[in-house]
């Protein structure tokens, strides 16, 4: 037995906190578009630009360091 609740038409069923949320792939993919072309990102990438520049510094050396060996061994031979 469901009972119905109804408030300025929506409506309320007895149970629905129960379901659980699905995510519908559509939705999120609307949501996430509608972020990258209306939201505020780029101005708040903007702020840790300088981070994300000496972070970037750091992966290159830290690759460079890893082939290291690899380097030096191909024109050992």
């Amino acid at each position: 037995m469901q009972s119905k609740i109804i408030f300025f038409e929506n409506t309320f069923e007895a149970g629905s906190m129960n379901k659980t949320k699905t995510f519908h792939l559509a939705k999120l993919r609307q949501k996430f578009c509608r972020f990258i072309e209306y939201g505020d990102w780029e101005e708040s990438l903007l702020k840790y630009e300088k981070y994300f520049n000496w972070f970037s510094y750091g992966l290159i050396a830290a690759s460079a360091l890893f082939f290291l060996p690899v380097y030096i061994s191909i024109p050992a031979r």
